[in-house]
């Protein structure tokens, strides 16, 4: 391809999915851009996602659909969006093989807990001996629950307009979606993010990010892991969490959210500079009293970011020196 036909391809790429009210997969731009009988072939689908990659106006999404900059869904403020915290207890982990055999989900708006749903689902695949231990769920407990058919309705109602969340939201979603299509029911639409993914950009010091060690971080009630209402409220605490964190870096919109590593970087940068600034340049201050202490700190922020600045003895008559460094 020469540059004209990337250019091109980019802003045809840009103009589709500014149209769309959701995010879209890669195999839906590339039957865009390149028409039905290649959108399939895996050349075709690497071919769009590096251009789209390689373009700061496109914006992947945790379940890997794809939007732009200034889409009205990512423009959507943060404090008004509803969140959809869903977690699954399944027989395994091979989709179209395991089945579901619980379901937690709860619906946070603003900071607050707003609606909960939560049953066991009918199967009459057999529970392996390691999921029984793991859940507490054995195939007698399952006798009597409704068939997931019985519970999609009110699934999709609780999910509609609402962005789905999950801790590894490369397991819960795809599970979800491929339960939905195998009964031949309507699959539902939504934008896909996880709480794992937000762990790693926004505390990568944490040695664990597990969802136990995540909600003892935190403080978050855990009482019952690999139940999925408890699962589905500690991963709704931790995203409580994260969103602090967001705002606390000035974000307000969900498309923050999917351009953490750009937006820290840039944090980074711009507080390494001032530090550097700071400490190239020194100031003065009167000593006061003889018996002051040798060193003083300040614990501020400057543009959100958490920074000292440390006042240390001078050797000489003129009192204190004082410099900055990010904290």
């Amino acid at each position: 391809m020469i540059s004209h036909d990337l250019k091109q391809f980019r802003a045809e790429a840009h103009d589709f999915l500014l149209g769309q009210q959701m995010p879209l997969p890669t195999p839906a731009i590339a039957r865009r851009l390149f028409g039905a009988r290649r959108h399939e072939m895996p050349e075709t689908q690497v071919v769009v996602r590096a251009l789209l990659a390689a373009d700061p106006r496109f914006v992947e999404t945790h379940d890997h659909c794809w939007s732009v900059v200034g889409s009205p869904l990512l423009q959507k403020k943060l404090d008004e969006a509803t969140f959809a915290i869903v977690d699954l207890e399944t027989t395994g982990s091979v989709i179209g093989v395991d089945e579901i055999i619980e379901i937690g989900l709860v619906r946070v708006r603003a900071g607050k807990v707003i609606d909960r749903f939560e049953t066991l689902v009918w199967s009459d695949r057999t529970i392996p001996p390691w999921v029984a231990r793991l859940t507490g769920i054995a195939n007698a407990d399952l006798e009597g629950a409704p068939t997931f058919s019985d519970v999609a309705e009110q699934m999709l109602g609780l999910l509609r307009d609402s962005v789905f969340v999950a801790h590894d939201i490369r397991f819960d979603l795809p599970f979800l979606r491929w339960e939905f299509a195998r009964r031949g029911l309507v699959r539902p639409v939504v934008t896909g993010l996880c709480t794992l993914e937000l762990s790693r950009q926004l505390w990568p010091d944490l040695t664990s990010r597990s969802l136990p060690d995540l909600a003892r971080s935190f403080g978050v009630a855990h009482d019952n892991p690999h139940r999925a209402a408890d699962d589905a409220m500690a991963t709704a605490g931790v995203l409580l969490e994260a969103l602090a964190a967001a705002r606390d870096l000035g974000l307000s919109e969900l498309g923050d959210l999917y351009r953490l590593d750009e937006v820290l970087a840039e944090h980074a940068a711009a507080t390494a500079g001032l530090a550097e600034r700071a400490a190239e340049s020194w100031s003065w201050l009167p000593s006061g009293r003889k018996k002051s202490p040798r060193r003083l700190t300040l614990h501020t922020t400057c543009y959100r970011m958490p920074i000292n600045i440390e006042f240390d003895r001078t050797i000489g008559p003129l009192g204190w020196g004082f410099r900055s460094n990010r904290r």
